[in-house]
């Protein structure tokens, strides 16, 4: 076991510059509000706010409605795999007091964002004008949505709480990864999203700064594998205080063999096991509260190679097949300890094989 570690500790230092998943933040590249509106009349597609609720009184009743587009195939690498995604915005203003849920949905139309900036807050909209976007129409006057307040996925890719005034975070979630890995692989489907309330009642809309404010807009951080590139996912459980560290290291080549470490381990000596799967759950699925499995549940697990902890480390080697590339494979060890289940996990790394 001490060779192992060894040669483990020898290839880390030779290939660690060239192990790590990539993280970018992309701003919106165009956005606008959808004001409910019979005639299509009322736009706002150069104005620095967005727009999201149910107007009251003073701005008339009406729905709002956020549209947002993100350019991720400008930078996210072909071919790259999607590992997690959160979603950030700014409320400027609210009559409201309380979050609420906003349900952002996958768009299905491609539309336009237009120049045109509402007088005052914006809120009531501004004279639509060629080019804008509206309630009735993705490029006024002469393209409309098929139906009235945009065409979308009726199932939200995701919902989150919107704060009335100040940041909100939505964190990871299984369709906010399917839907940038959807844009990345087929640029030319990403219409973006629309986000809205359940609007069932007046004063919850929120002014949002948007793209236009030059600070604070609606933004995504993207992680991700490029191929070849090897990296860790999620966090492990607990041991002492302090999370169980897994490690992969080298380039996701065909044929090569790569070192995987492990760190703070239940021990001080203890037996442990690699399970591998092609996929990753971006979510994590609960064992026990705050222990996630990072492995597709119910997905087809594949047993690796067994190893030994000692003094809370280990080290063991996975070799990547060769002739197939593109695949991401996860790997999450489990350790035998004296917890309730019997075992605590790792944090899992990653790979994309190239």
């Amino acid at each position: 076991m001490h060779a192992a570690l060894a040669i483990a500790a020898t290839a880390v230092s030779v290939c660690a510059f060239t192990t790590a998943q990539t993280t970018v933040s992309i701003s919106t590249d165009k956005d606008t509000t959808l004001y409910e509106s019979s005639t299509g009349s009322l736009a706002n597609g150069g104005g620095d706010s967005i727009f999201c609720g149910v107007v009251g009184f003073n701005g008339g009743f009406g729905k709002r409605r956020a549209l947002m587009h993100f350019d991720v195939a400008g930078q996210v690498p072909a071919g790259a795999r999607i590992l997690g995604v959160e979603f950030d915005i700014f409320s400027a203003q609210s009559t409201a007091f309380l979050p609420i849920p906003a349900y952002v949905h996958r768009v299905t139309q491609d539309w336009s964002e237009g120049a045109v900036i509402a007088p005052g807050a914006g809120g009531a909209g501004g004279q639509s004008a060629p080019g804008e976007t509206t309630w009735l129409h993705t490029d006024y006057p002469s393209a409309n949505w098929t139906t009235p307040g945009g065409d979308f996925d009726p199932n939200p890719s995701f919902v989150f709480d919107l704060a009335s005034i100040g940041p909100s975070t939505a964190t990871v979630d299984a369709g906010m990864v399917a839907d940038v890995q959807s844009w990345l692989d087929n640029p030319a489907g990403n219409f973006g999203w629309l986000m809205k309330t359940d609007e069932q009642f007046p004063q919850t809309a929120r002014r949002l700064y948007a793209r236009e404010f030059g600070s604070a807009p609606p933004t995504l951080r993207v992680t991700y594998l490029a191929p070849g590139q090897t990296g860790t996912y999620g966090t492990g459980w607990l041991v002492n205080g302090t999370p169980f560290q897994l490690d992969v290291f080298g380039t996701a080549t065909g044929g090569a063999t790569l070192p995987i470490t492990y760190n703070n381990a239940p021990g001080p000596f203890s037996v442990g096991a690699n399970f591998l799967s092609i996929g990753l759950d971006p979510v994590g699925t609960a064992l026990l509260p705050g222990s996630l499995l990072y492995l597709p549940f119910g997905g087809p697990l594949i047993s690796g190679d067994g190893f030994v902890v000692s003094g809370g480390a280990g080290a063991s080697f996975f070799t990547v097949p060769a002739g197939f590339p593109g695949y991401l494979v996860s790997i999450q060890a489990a350790v035998i300890d004296s917890s309730p289940l019997g075992f605590s996990l790792s944090n899992a790394g990653v790979l994309l094989t190239q």
